[in-house]
């Protein structure tokens, strides 16, 4: 180990029946099915959907004085936005550093998050003759601009590093992390905040994918069950605080290695992974991290609960 070492310091999230990632491990240590079917999103029966997810049940509470944001500007950007800037305001506390010693810092911000096409409808119609318009379509079209989810935190915050939205679909929250990473051992950042988001508040997002069997219509996961037929869709919004081992006043975990990468092009399709590829990558990543893989004790993949064919 090393002073200069990576390490995740700080960490908060709002997750399904979930307002603090405490609440989250109780929920998973007892047992807590956090899948809901209701009708707090859509009718249950909207498009013949199975109405089972997981949901953010608590997005509407907001203090926009606290982060000293105009009325006008919060009352359009959506509550992924504003709840970034929390989790990222409580996992910088949470590390046990006050934010406002970041001020002017050299600390980046990466913001994983997957951005559906034709999802944020129209803003109203221009009126080139009143001021009045302009201000309300402009407020709409740039408050709703995902890149905003991170110059946003940089803007409150008054940090000085990168600032970016990272979106390689399932994987965004990974290439966040691995950016972060990069730049702080490069010595790019002092400091970094990773962010992941995703809130599904579209109904015809997840009809679609359940008629095209990535979702369950079952509303249930089966991971590696011959029964599996798709994942289920689920929402969280949270933070990481990565900071040096020797400016750490916590330590969750050190970071060894993050490394991404794309399989190319295949025969069964882009969307399909390819096992060759993905275990090129691994062997680079635990080469780079100097971990034998047979020693391991806990290994997270990502299972995504569709069928092989």
């Amino acid at each position: 180990m090393s002073v200069n070492d990576v390490v995740i310091s700080g960490m908060s999230g709002r997750f399904p029946l979930s307002d603090t990632t405490d609440e989250l491990a109780k929920n998973l240590f007892d047992g807590t099915d956090m899948i809901t079917g209701d009708d707090t999103r859509w009718p249950i029966e909207l498009y013949d959907m199975c109405p089972r997810m997981g949901k953010i049940v608590d997005f509407d509470r907001f203090d926009t004085t606290f982060f000293g944001l105009m009325k006008d500007v919060v009352d359009e950007v959506d509550p992924q936005a504003r709840m970034l800037l929390e989790v990222t305001y409580e996992a910088i506390v949470d590390a046990g550093v006050n934010p406002q010693e970041l001020r002017g810092s050299h600390t980046g911000v990466y913001v994983g998050v997957s951005i559906y096409g034709m999802s944020d409808g129209l803003p109203d119609d221009l009126q080139p003759d009143s001021r009045i318009n302009l201000h309300e379509v402009m407020l709409q079209t740039m408050s709703n601009m995902k890149t905003f989810y991170a110059s946003r935190i940089s803007f409150v915050f008054d940090f000085r590093g990168p600032s970016l939205i990272v979106d390689t679909a399932c994987s965004a929250s990974g290439s966040a992390l691995t950016l972060a990473m990069n730049d702080m051992r490069l010595g790019h950042i002092d400091s970094a905040v990773v962010c992941g988001t995703h809130m599904l508040f579209e109904p015809y997002i997840y009809q679609f994918q359940q008629e095209l069997g990535i979702c369950s219509p079952r509303g249930v996961s089966a991971v590696l069950d011959r029964e599996a037929d798709g994942f289920v869709k689920s929402e969280a919004v949270c933070a990481l605080f990565l900071q040096r081992r020797h400016t750490s006043r916590r330590l969750y975990a050190t970071v060894l290695s993050a490394r991404m990468n794309i399989d190319g092009n295949k025969t069964i399709g882009m969307l399909f992974p390819l096992s060759e590829a993905q275990e090129e990558l691994m062997v680079v990543s635990y080469t780079d991290a100097n971990v034998d893989p047979l020693k391991l004790t806990y290994f997270e993949a990502h299972c995504t609960g569709t069928k092989n064919y």
